[in-house]
């Protein structure tokens, strides 16, 4: 029977919504329900982004014991460096970074040319790869990415040895046959793609997160990754319980 990994980021990407901030008992307490749900992987926080948030996942790693803790972190050593102190005490550790690769990202946030972005992403996975046994890698606005360039980009990450490659509607606005036809190319045109399991993060600006999910899956996605009730910046993610009863 063929599984679906559920990616819960409520305490990453949930913790975007307007007016929120969690506090580290906020986020433990959190975390142990999202436990005892049965979600197999939990992003517990951007360790890089602060040392309150680089303690209070180090927190949600001491707390939880059965599903895998996972960290966010750029494309840069010293991300890692924060997310490896923040998941050492973690029984099933995971690092989650990520790169921008659309054209407006690589042009107006980045500055990089399509090799820079490979050759940042390939040196911070193989960084990464000393300190983690599981990797996941998103390359950034990939809705907006063009195919065969993140078709490379996904050849890459696999080659320098990440284990998850997530595709993220980073700005929310693919429809369900746009989200599925990115699955499917990958899944026809990637060597190696056999090797890893393919990621869908979707957010809900036109309201169709979940469509867009359930796309992915029937086109390869083998883990959707989401928020309680949807919560997340914006329009928030896909909801999880919406996508365990469709």
């Amino acid at each position: 029977m063929r599984k679906i990994y559920v990616f819960d980021t409520t305490l990453r990407d949930g913790e975007q919504s307007p007016g929120v901030n969690l506090n580290t008992q906020e986020k433990v307490e959190i975390a142990l329900q999202l436990e005892k749900l049965g979600v197999d992987r939990m992003e517990a926080g951007f360790p890089a982004a602060s040392p309150g948030d680089l303690a209070a996942v180090d927190a949600v790693a001491r707390a939880v014991k059965n599903v895998s803790v996972v960290a966010l972190s750029r494309s840069r050593e010293q991300d890692i460096e924060a997310a490896r102190e923040a998941l050492k005490n973690a029984q099933d550790p995971c690092l989650h970074l990520f790169l921008a690769t659309s054209p407006i990202h690589r042009k107006h946030k980045l500055r990089m040319e399509k090799h820079q972005v490979l050759e940042t992403a390939e040196a911070a996975i193989k960084y990464a790869k000393k300190y983690f046994g599981k990797i996941e890698f998103s390359p950034e606005d990939a809705g907006r990415t063009e195919l065969d360039f993140l078709c490379e980009v996904t050849e890459m990450a696999i080659k320098a040895g990440a284990t998850v490659v997530n595709i993220p509607d980073t700005v929310g606005y693919l429809y369900p046959s746009e989200y599925g036809n990115i699955f499917r190319t990958l899944k026809e045109n990637v060597p190696g793609i056999e090797k890893i399991q393919l990621s869908a993060h979707c957010h809900d600006d036109l309201g169709m997160a979940t469509a867009n999910a359930l796309a992915a899956i029937l086109n390869g996605a083998d883990q959707i990754e989401g928020t309680i009730n949807g919560i997340g910046e914006r329009a928030g993610n896909t909801a999880i319980e919406e996508v365990a009863l469709a």
